[in-house]
């Protein structure tokens, strides 16, 4: 059995005339035995072990957050790596498909001047050269029969020809009239052939354009849905990134508090110690 020394001893004493005192004396130097000792001793020697196990249990608390903090890290990098990558082959896409359009539109406006250059060969070559002929052919005619026939028929007959040139003359008017209302047919067919072709081509150039504005609606909605998309990936990171630092803030508060809850019980179990040795082993 361990020997030790009484604690100290307190008495009360009152001068003449004056208050009572507390005093203490110092413990006399007898050594007194007890049996709480032992006890005292285990329990010492049970809070030295669990000292031991607090420290080994904090310091791989300690290891498990550093390896989680690693974790986040490398996930954090490998996340920006994807990113990386997927906006250059967004990029890349992008391009690729801006180039095909380019190239369809312009093989479209060289097909479509293509075919207005037939169209209008088609009109100068086979419909206006008839009509041209015509118009050549009947001019002709009629100088010829007013500088050559008219005057040749007057000077060989004179009354006979002269009732004749009458006839003639208004049968020539109503040919003429007939041509002439033939001509104006023909310019009015031309007139309307010139407006329909305008229409059609008006109509044309609005088509196109339509299917531009399509074709080009048709493009924005993939990268719409691309940018959306890639919105909803960073949203998750985010979330996820949001989602680790609560964790990581949570782990540190729980760690403070069982750190100080630790600390707390370990003054208190001091604090209780030296009372208990204060208590029984001091001098009465």
């Amino acid at each position: 059995m361990t020997e030790r020394f009484a604690g100290p001893s307190k008495r009360m004493i009152a001068p003449p005339g004056g208050a009572t005192q507390t005093v203490q004396y110092a413990p006399s130097r007898e050594i007194l035995d007890s049996k709480r000792i032992p006890l005292m001793e285990d329990q010492e020697t049970e809070l030295s072990s669990q000292l031991i196990v607090l420290d080994e249990g904090t310091r791989a608390r300690n290891r498990e957050f550093k390896r989680r903090m690693d974790a986040v890290q490398s996930r954090q990098e490998t996340w920006n790596e994807r990113l990386n990558e997927e906006e250059e082959e967004r990029d890349k896409e992008h391009d690729q498909v801006m180039k095909e359009v380019e190239r369809q539109f312009n093989e479209a406006v060289e097909s479509i001047w293509d075919k207005i250059d037939v169209d209008f060969r088609v009109f100068h070559e086979v419909h206006i050269p008839p009509h041209e002929d015509r118009m050549t052919y009947l001019e002709k005619d009629f100088d010829h029969f007013v500088n050559v026939t008219v005057p040749k028929a007057i000077d060989e007959c004179s009354e006979i020809i002269a009732r004749k040139v009458v006839k003639a003359r208004e049968y020539f008017e109503i040919e003429n009239t007939k041509v002439l209302k033939r001509e104006e047919k023909i310019v009015e067919r031309f007139e309307k052939h010139v407006g329909r072709t305008t229409q059609g081509f008006e109509d044309e150039e609005a088509t196109r354009i339509a299917k531009l504005r399509l074709l080009t609606e048709e493009i924005d909605a993939p990268e719409r849905v691309d940018e959306r998309l890639e919105e909803v990936k960073i949203t998750k990171v985010f979330r996820e990134i949001t989602k680790i630092r609560e964790r990581i803030k949570q782990e540190e508060e729980e760690r403070a508090v069982e750190d100080g809850l630790v600390l707390d019980e370990m003054l208190r179990t001091q604090e209780k110690l030296q009372q208990s040795v204060l208590e029984n082993f001091g001098a009465e």
